[in-house]
Formats: structure tokens, C-alpha cells, sequence
């Protein structure tokens, strides 16, 4: 029986494990937590005060057979097979990496004491929390909001930040106290031009400034200014600031596997580490150009259960990401590797969709859900898409 070692109990490491037979193959999950967190809702912690149970024991989350082990991986050598946790060490026959990113503030002057003081909605629930006490507090001034960093974990979640802190300013009656900024280092609010199209002219209709080109370079506190490399500055009342996020901390035996931001390189269709065909990294730990994403990590998932099940499989680069626009309307940003992302227009329906995943999500990760989720990625096809919206 094939020893398979996943390293991650998120979304892409519980879905690959209760995708595979426990009566053929020997499964172990590392995670250094016991609880595994539907990160996405963080966003309805942060700036509508949801104060929803989102976290589950990870143990009751996989199928009879599969092993759980919870300690922190230190060490992964590739060519001899081994993993070394802070306590013992695994041989494996299969190795996945599926730990996610993890934000890294202190690479930004003045981050860590803006996250400690106002929060951010990438890193936890207490983190969320901390940015809905400041809203409810707020009484007028700039709020910013600003993308630290190019590579962010959910494309649509800055774009969603600013909307939905709109929404609460224009219904709390403040919008006339109130100068909302969205800050980007990108040429332009959303980075793909097509579902850009829809992101810009809303953000200009409901009154908030775009800035574009900024690369955040440091925060002062005390004079409430952000500056960037550029040497612009942003005054602020409250700040919130979307850490950069960087790949994983895991120590490997070969220091090429690691790009320079600690994303591992992987193959873009097999995801296998580049020079194995024995190690996998799944979900937001890559480098493949794509999103990091839930969905993104529950497709690469599916792909190499098949992939050790002997079936020729493909990832072709499939994004999904919903995306809730306020005022309850939502869509979703869907493209993949061959076809550009379609802007499908907001409606109410697609916001029901978004909303009602943080439902069915728990019955997502352990396969229940799987026709159903078959049969829809099937029909929103980008190649079905595009004849319908033009992209």
C-alpha cells in the first residue's frame, strides 16, 4: 500500500485526502492546527460583523482511515523521501504540500503595528474582528484601503473589501464625512482587464478614488500617512491594509524548489515540484499562474487524486472565484489557461451563490458535493462563457 503524506489541512490537502480510497493507500494529514477555517467569510467578519461559527476540528473532517497528525513539518528532503516534523520523522511513497500562504507584514515598515492596531482580513478571525471594531467606531475621515503587495490570496477580495465598506458608509449615513480610497499596485483597480471593465466604473459611479501604481513601501502611525517607493503619500483615519503573502516556510533539501517568494515551483498542468514526479504542491503554495483560491485548490486537488489513481489528468488553469460587488449583487471571475476571464454581470442570484457556499462547504471537503460541483464546472465552461459575454 502507497504511503501518500499531505502536508496542509486546508481546503486543497482535506479534499485530495478524502478523494483517495483509505483501503489503497496508507493516508496521513500533517497540520500544525486542529481546526480548519472557511477563510473566505473572514470578508463578512471584517465589514458586515458576522459573527458565524466558521471553523471545524479537521479530524471530523476526513474519512475513516485517514490519518491526522498534528505537529509542524520543519523539513521536507525530496530526495531521500522523508519529512521531518518538530517531532519525528515520515517516509513517503507520495508527498503533497498544501499549506497555503501565510502574511508577512513585517516586510513593510509600519505593517505589523497597522494589522496589530486596525486588523486585516488575510490572516485570522480575531484579525477580521479587530477591522470591524474600527468600523463600527469610525465617524468620518479616510478610510484606505490598500493591496501591499501584487500577489494576493483571492483576486476579488480588495475590490470586495472597498465595496462592501461603501455600502456600510452610505448606509450608516457617513458618505458625506467619508473619502473612501482603494490603493493598488496594479495599472488599474482589478488586474484583469475584462473584469476590470465592470470593477472601475462601479468603484467611480459609487464615489470611490482609485489609486493605481502605488507600491507600498511604509506606513508612519503617527502621522497617518502611507507612502509609497514612489514618494506618494496617502493620509488616513483608518487604514486597512492587505499584507504581502508569501509560499511556505518548510525548509527543503534543494533551495531551487522555493521562488523567491517561498512559492514552490510546480508544474503548471501535473503540479508535481519541479524535478519529481513523487511531490505535489496544491492550492495557494504554488507558483502556477492562476488565482490563489479555495476553488483553484479544490481543482489541482482533484487532478492529482486522479494522478495517483493512474489516470492522465490535466490542470488547465480553471478559476472560479465569487466575487460579492455590495448591495447584494455578486459574480464570478471565471477564466483558465487558454481563455481570458469572462465579466459576467453582477446579479442577485450569483450573491446567493457566494453566500450560500460557507453552507455547503463542509460537505465540499468530504467529496459529498462532487456531482453537483462536476456538473456546474461543466456548465460554466470559459469556452461556453465566451460565446455568451464577450471577454
Amino acid at each position: 500500500m502507497k504511503k501518500v503524506l499531505i502536508i496542509g489541512g486546508g481546503s486543497g490537502g482535506l479534499i485530495l485526502a478524502n478523494s483517495l480510497n483509505p483501503n489503497k493507500f496508507d493516508i496521513t494529514v500533517i497540520d500544525k492546527e486542529k481546526y480548519h477555517f472557511y477563510q473566505p467569510w473572514y470578508l463578512y467578519i471584517a465589514f458586515q460583523g458576522s459573527n458565524r461559527k466558521i471553523w471545524r476540528r479537521i479530524d471530523k473532517l476526513l474519512k475513516p482511515g485517514i490519518k491526522l497528525i498534528n505537529d509542524n513539518v520543519n523539513e521536507v528532503d525530496l530526495d531521500n523521501r522523508v519529512v521531518k516534523t518538530k517531532s519525528k520523522s515520515f517516509d513517503y511513497d507520495y508527498v503533497i504540500i498544501s499549506t497555503g500562504t501565510y502574511p508577512k507584514p513585517d516586510e513593510i515598515q509600519g505593517l505589523k503595528e497597522i494589522n496589530d492596531k486596525y486588523g486585516n482580513y488575510h490572516s485570522n478571525v480575531e484579525n477580521a474582528r479587530k477591522i470591524w471594531n474600527n468600523i463600527k467606531s469610525f465617524k468620518g475621515g479616510n478610510i484606505v484601503l490598500v493591496q501591499a503587495s501584487p500577489v494576493c490570496k483571492c483576486p476579488p477580495s480588495p475590490s470586495e473589501g472597498i465595496f462592501l465598506l461603501e455600502e456600510y458608509v452610505n448606509k450608516n449615513k457617513l458618505k458625506d464625512k467619508t473619502k473612501l480610497i482603494f490603493v493598488t499596485p496594479y495599472p488599474r483597480p482589478y488586474p484583469a482587464e475584462p473584469m476590470n471593465k465592470i470593477v472601475e466604473p462601479l468603484m467611480k459611479e459609487r464615489g470611490i478614488e482609485i489609486v493605481t501604481f502605488f507600491n507600498l513601501e511604509s506606513i508612519d502611525l503617527e502621522k497617518k500617512t502611507i507612502n509609497s517607493f514612489e514618494g506618494d503619500s496617502i493620509n488616513f483615519d483608518l487604514p486597512i491594509i492587505i499584507p504581502p503573502c508569501k509560499g511556505t516556510e518548510i525548509k527543503f533539501n534543494n533551495d531551487n524548489i522555493k521562488d523567491e517568494d517561498n512559492f514552490i515551483k510546480a508544474d503548471k498542468y501535473k503540479m508535481n515540484i519541479l524535478g519529481y514526479d513523487d511531490a505535489f504542491a496544491i492550492g495557494d503554495v504554488n507558483n502556477l499562474p492562476t488565482s490563489k483560491s479555495g476553488v483553484t485548490a479544490h481543482l489541482e486537488a482533484k487532478v492529482v487524486a486522479d494522478i495517483l489513481n493512474g489516470k492522465d489528468s490535466k490542470f488547465d488553469g480553471r478559476i472560479n472565484c465569487p466575487f460579492d460587488m455590495a448591495y447584494g449583487k455578486g459574480t464570478f471571475v471565471i477564466a483558465d489557461y487558454n481563455h481570458p476571464v469572462i465579466p459576467l454581470p453582477p446579479t442577485r442570484f450569483k450573491h446567493f451563490m457566494k453566500k450560500s457556499m460557507s453552507y455547503i462547504y463542509w460537505m465540499t471537503l468530504k467529496g459529498h458535493m462532487d456531482s453537483i460541483f462536476d456538473f456546474y464546472f461543466n456548465y460554466t465552461r470559459p469556452e461556453k462563457l465566451i460565446k455568451k459575454y464577450k471577454a
